[in-house]
């Protein structure tokens, strides 16, 4: 498994890794799995896509919402699959909550009236609309600050399903999430690309510039000019809410850079925190990733296991 803070190089080290196992790639990006935003998400370019087969890319219509529970099902079945063709999955992303919900149980959500629930979500969608995502987020973070920290102010599908569990069980998601148990289902061999913070943000700023000099823009203006309402759930995703602003005249690009490099750079800080917490084999900085070294000490995990009978 790769894992990181964005712009940190995890899909050129995946392809490298890939070729020497006869890998496949399983996508745990919450963003890829949407038809159409194939720039601001950083999608791999088709002949990427050519070079190593990928998964959960591309699934649903940007029209839809997607979770954590949905992904952990579709990525075990892609597992599964890739495993079954003597292939090696690869897990490549950087949400971090997506390769929790694959690696361990999620919890079973408590029964609740239909009624209750449609009022509840009633609520926030009004105080949403009135006080913006935002101070939902800083109301989370009082309650629930483990949540608040790996969610964008913006995400207000998992911001709302946070809170709806908070006023209908009194129990926040981190403490369901922990009652679920600890036993897992995979025995990862994990490692970790990160960049200092100098270098992190250097890459995030080039980055954005690129996309906007890119077609990015122009992405944005033919999914609403194909009928995508601009508060639909893929439209949320980082950096569109900006695109969106610059498609509509309401700010310059220069402004929708720096709007974007900045909420970029508090994702990747909420990113490190993350993986901060999570055990991993390898950590180091990308350029300094060697894929045969990762495979080396792969293989010698494998040994472990079975030395271990697991």
């Amino acid at each position: 498994m790769l894992a990181g803070p964005t712009a940190s190089g995890k899909t050129a080290l995946a392809l490298e890794v890939a070729e020497l196992v006869s890998g496949e790639i399983v996508s745990a990006d919450s963003r890829q799995v949407y038809r159409g935003l194939d720039i601001g998400t950083a999608k791999p370019a088709p002949e990427e896509l050519r070079r190593v087969r990928h998964h959960l890319i591309d699934l649903i219509d940007v029209r839809q919402s997607y979770s954590a529970g949905r992904f952990a099902a579709q990525a075990g079945q892609a597992i599964d699959e890739i495993r079954a063709r003597a292939g090696t999955p690869i897990v490549c992303g950087g949400t971090g909550f997506y390769i929790q919900a694959l690696l361990e149980p999620l919890f079973e959500e408590p029964a609740a009236p239909g009624e209750q629930k449609a009022l509840v979500r009633k609520r926030l969608a009004e105080r949403r609309a009135a006080e913006g995502s935002a101070a939902l987020h800083r109301e989370l973070a009082l309650v629930d600050p483990e949540s608040a920290n790996r969610l964008h102010p913006n995400d207000f599908q998992r911001i709302s399903r946070a809170l709806e569990l908070y006023c209908i069980t009194g129990r926040t998601l981190t403490e369901l999430s922990r009652s679920a148990g600890e036993q897992t289902t995979y025995v990862p061999f994990t490692v970790i690309l990160d960049l200092s913070l100098d270098r992190l943000e250097e890459r995030i700023r080039s980055r954005t510039a690129r996309m906007l000099d890119g077609a990015w823009q122009a992405e944005v203006a033919g999914l609403l000019a194909a009928g995508v309402p601009p508060r639909a759930p893929g439209m949320q995703s980082l950096g569109y809410p900006e695109v969106l602003e610059l498609v509509a005249g309401r700010i310059g690009r220069e402004e929708a850079c720096d709007r974007i490099v900045k909420k970029t750079r508090q994702y990747a800080k909420r990113q490190r925190t993350w993986f901060n917490k999570m055990a991993a084999a390898l950590r180091t900085e990308p350029s300094k990733a060697d894929p045969a070294e990762i495979v080396r000490r792969w293989h010698e995990h494998l040994e472990k296991l079975e030395g271990a009978g697991q």
